[in-house]
């Protein structure tokens, strides 16, 4: 139980009757050799059996341990909210939404966290994904509005807060020059001469703005464009994509089988040849 992960639960959750290792990747939307790692780990862990099968399906089945986990799970996921599951909400909406994220973040057992997050899927305040071994993590709306709302509430005085404007004194208000996009609203007590030679040095300095400036234009060598491929083509490196890892997969299952097969004819074949030869 303390080794339990969430992907871990999520993958006990959709074992069935008819699971295998072969189908099991367009479940979960994860590749046949990581799911066939994750569900190795699984087996190590002692949650699932894999009944394997040379040239056929591996079945996969849920253990004890595995029966007792979910229905540990089933029962948490009925319990109120509490302290924990308040710091996972908090936690992703605060923007942690990667399962490891959460975990580093909360600096909790995993095996905890896993419970906890089944509860609030269960109740419906988050939502999840699962993509190429990846958990993805999300509020829903009833998430949001118990934790989200609030926080929004809270930051919107502060940001909405009116600034106050310092009044300037006489002499800094002298100092300041006329601006140029309404001339005829100058004060009283600036002379207009000053203002019209402002208006000279700022259409000078717009004239000189204008003026295009020539930047070295840089000229990319060398672009080679991939083919686009062809959907025969992605079916036949998906077709061979399978092939090698299933026979990798088969390969480290039962290479120890084979290796032992070929002990034992080597072994056959020299007490063969010793009794002819005695013969």
């Amino acid at each position: 139980m303390n080794e339990l992960n969430f992907l871990d639960l999520v993958i006990l959750k959709r074992v069935d009757a008819d699971s295998s290792v072969e189908k099991f990747g367009g479940i979960i939307n994860t590749s046949f050799f990581e799911t066939a790692n994750l569900l190795g780990t699984i087996k190590i862990k002692g949650y699932i059996d894999i009944e394997s099968s040379v040239g056929g399906i591996s079945k996969v089945t849920l253990t004890d341990a595995g029966n007792s986990i979910l229905q540990v799970a089933e029962q948490r996921g009925k319990e109120p909210i509490d302290a924990l599951d308040n710091a996972i909400l908090h936690a992703l909406a605060g923007g942690a939404k990667e399962l490891e994220s959460l975990t580093s973040q909360l600096n909790i057992r995993a095996a905890d966290l896993s419970i906890h997050l089944n509860k609030l899927a269960s109740q419906g305040f988050i939502d999840y994904t699962v993509r190429s071994a990846k958990v993805s993590f999300m509020l829903t709306e009833q998430g949001f509005n118990s934790v989200g709302g609030v926080r929004v509430q809270q930051k919107l005085p502060t940001e909405e807060a009116p600034q106050t404007i310092r009044p300037a004194s006489s002499e800094e208000t002298e100092e300041l020059p006329p601006r140029a996009d309404h001339p005829a609203s100058a004060p009283p007590w600036v002379n207009p001469e000053d203002v019209e030679l402002q208006e000279k040095k700022e259409d000078v300095l717009h004239i000189l703005k204008d003026e295009p400036e020539h930047k070295p234009h840089e000229h990319r060598h060398h672009e080679h464009h991939r083919r686009q491929l062809t959907e025969k083509e992605i079916k036949e490196l998906e077709k061979r994509r399978r092939f090698f890892s299933k026979l990798e997969h088969y390969l480290s299952e039962y290479a120890p089988y084979a290796i032992l097969a070929l002990v034992v004819l080597a072994i056959f074949i020299g007490a063969l040849y010793l009794s002819i030869t005695k013969v």
